[in-house]
């Protein structure tokens, strides 16, 4: 039956004759998923509205921004797609690479290049430009537009507006979660993690899963060096909001219990992380580690590389008892370029890429789109058939009740980010305390904001 469903949806993108692959480089973020702001005078531009007027299926070209197009096949998947369903439409891709993005991508806006639909990297970039004016706002399409269902993206749509105005679709959505090794449970006689789990419960089981010595210890968990792997946690429950510095007392509780297991060695040693350059991935794949918490572009990886042993899911732990009713992710948003030749067109794209088509694509890619009705859960629920030793309840966290972007529209997002990133290494390497911490950045963000 479950292969017979996902053999469906994948003739779907087969009657095109497109599925050259899936892969991608950036299919594993080799740092934080936060991207670096890109300076603004901090006062939004007054919103210019991509025009209402419908395509006229005449034979036109469109352009697309964005970064490493030729190492992602999905996205040539999808664009192939698109062109086959709308022939009229063809796409020039302008490519940069994702280190320079959101930098070249500004200063090419800011000489009014006429890009009809700009990618970015995440809210902070999109904010950026947002406040220079370079992107469109939707809300004339949002509201003319009777085909387009924004309530099938769990509020996702709305996360993309700033000062009451939408400018972007979301892509994809790379919800967290908590990945376990099925087999070194199993060995273990221990019983799998459970979604609602407690802080204090989850710091019990990885003390439980921890053994051996030296090379062949194995941890009960990881917690992977970037500052979201500590923040996630109580952003998921909305008690600490990124951009808010009256909510980050939330994030000391946390701190005080990764701490308390990094001292009882059933964590990797934070300092250890960072000087050794270790990644999670080879940590994962090589059974040194329990359990793991990461988003869900790795469920990619896990399909094509953990061949020895069988995986599981569940949500994050957390200090409020929440089970899985929120997601917290990063979102990939798509938007029309302010100086769009072709706007009307730029819409048909965006609302397909990122619409039901776009979608079936890339969760038969093992890729989380921010989509979230329909066929893209029933791709996740047959996974098992098709990659043995993946769990058989991954729709489940793709469908949740709300999901939550870790960072909200602010275009001083980036700087934002780094404050925490410099708080949080003195915090993990204990060259101050938790509270210590936690109110510097608070003094710190403050600042960047009243600026």
């Amino acid at each position: 039956m479950k292969k017979r469903l996902i053999a469906g949806i994948m003739a779907v993108v087969m009657t095109a004759g497109l599925l050259a692959g899936c892969g991608g480089k950036d299919n594993v973020p080799e740092s934080s998923p936060a991207e670096d702001g890109v300076e603004t005078n901090g006062t939004q531009a007054e919103p210019q509205q991509a025009d209402t007027a419908e395509a006229t299926g005449e034979d036109v070209t469109i352009k697309v921004a964005i970064w490493d197009y030729s190492n992602t096949e999905y996205y040539k998947t999808i664009f192939d797609a698109f062109h086959a369903e709308y022939p009229n439409i063809s796409i020039e891709i302008v490519e940069f690479s994702s280190d320079e993005y959101d930098t070249v991508i500004t200063t090419q806006l800011g000489g009014h290049q006429d890009f009809d639909v700009v990618f970015t990297k995440g809210t902070p970039s999109l904010a950026a430009l947002i406040n220079q004016g370079h992107v469109y706002a939707l809300d004339d399409l949002l509201g003319s537009d009777t085909d387009f269902d924004a309530g099938a993206y769990a509020g996702l749509v709305d996360a993309l507006s700033l000062e009451g105005h939408t400018y972007a679709l979301p892509f994809r959505y790379d919800n967290n979660l908590l990945y376990y090794n099925k087999n070194l449970f199993d060995a273990a006689g221990v019983a799998y993690p459970e979604d609602g789990m407690s802080m204090e419960e989850y710091h019990a089981l990885a003390t439980k899963m921890t053994s051996g010595e030296g090379n062949d210890k194995v941890y009960g968990a990881l917690v992977a060096q970037w500052m979201g792997n500590i923040y996630m946690y109580a952003a998921r429950t909305e008690d600490f909001v990124f951009d808010d510095p009256d909510t980050y007392d939330a994030l000391i509780p946390y701190y005080k219990e990764f701490l308390a297991m990094q001292d009882e060695g059933v964590i990797f040693d934070y300092g250890m992380l960072t000087s050794s350059n270790l990644h999670y991935t080879g940590i994962f794949y090589n059974q040194q580690v329990a359990m793991l918490q990461m988003g869900t572009w790795f469920v990619n990886n896990l399909f094509e590389n953990a061949k020895d042993f069988n995986w599981g899911v569940c949500s994050m732990p957390n200090n409020d008892g929440m089970g899985n009713e929120n997601c917290i992710g990063g979102v990939t948003p798509v938007s029309i370029g302010a100086y769009a030749k072709h706007p009307a067109e730029a819409w048909q794209f965006m609302k397909y890429v990122c619409g039901e088509d776009g979608a079936k694509i890339l969760a038969s890619c093992g890729i989380i789109p921010a989509y979230s009705l329909g066929a893209v859960e029933e791709v996740f629920d047959a996974a098992p058939e098709v990659y043995p030793g993946a769990p058989d309840n991954l729709a489940k966290y793709i469908s949740c009740e709300k999901k939550v972007i870790e960072q909200p529209m602010n275009a001083k997002g980036g700087e934002i980010y780094t404050i925490m990133e410099e708080e949080n290494s003195a915090i993990m390497t204990k060259s101050i305390t938790p509270e210590e911490g936690v109110q510097n950045m608070i003094d710190r963000v403050k600042a960047v904001l009243e600026e």
